[in-house]
């Protein structure tokens, strides 16, 4: 079998664009939870639609930083995990879909376990790098919260994290 340069050029560019996919649904959950603003924004087109509930759609990079922000301020501690993520990529736009666990520290110190699907399209830039055009997430869940456990920790306003279960040496 023969291969022609332009058949192995596209191949490799879907490729190189579904690995770029996964890895900008890494970034998205490791700028929230990390709270790694310049990363976080760095997903997004500047026109993207995040529409995280019927009552919470954000339009536009202001609106998106915005709301991330203030999940920062009412949850000390977030932890995303996506998985199944599946991408169709149909030349410089693709589309995109990925299931979620979240966690969720309340101020209280309690847990939040929530998730969903995230249904995305996604859009290469004139720079050549995918980001989010729009997100959306669908079959949400969220569960009663859980009571503060006895070996909970938690991260301080500077971003250390307090407490968790100490281990015995010699249980190591």
């Amino acid at each position: 079998m023969t291969i022609s340069l332009e058949e192995l050029a596209a191949r490799l560019d879907r490729v190189e664009s579904e690995l770029a996919l996964h890895r900008l649904a890494h970034d998205y959950c490791i700028g929230a939870d990390h709270r790694d603003l310049p990363r976080w924004e760095s997903v997004w087109t500047a026109d993207a639609v995040w529409e995280a509930g019927p009552d919470h759609v954000m339009t536009g990079i202001e609106a998106i930083r915005s709301a991330v922000r203030e999940q920062w301020e009412t949850f000390p501690v977030m932890q995303h995990a996506t998985a199944n993520h599946t991408v169709e990529v149909a030349g410089a736009t693709a589309t995109g879909r990925s299931d979620l666990v979240l966690l969720l520290q309340l101020p209280d110190l309690r847990w939040v376990v929530g998730g969903g699907t995230y249904e995305d399209g996604y859009r290469r830039g004139e720079d050549g790098r995918w980001r989010i055009a729009h997100r959306r997430v669908v079959r949400p869940f969220d569960l009663a919260p859980l009571a503060a456990s006895d070996g909970a920790g938690h991260v301080t306003e500077d971003g250390t994290y307090v407490g968790g279960l100490e281990i015995a040496e010699s249980e190591v």
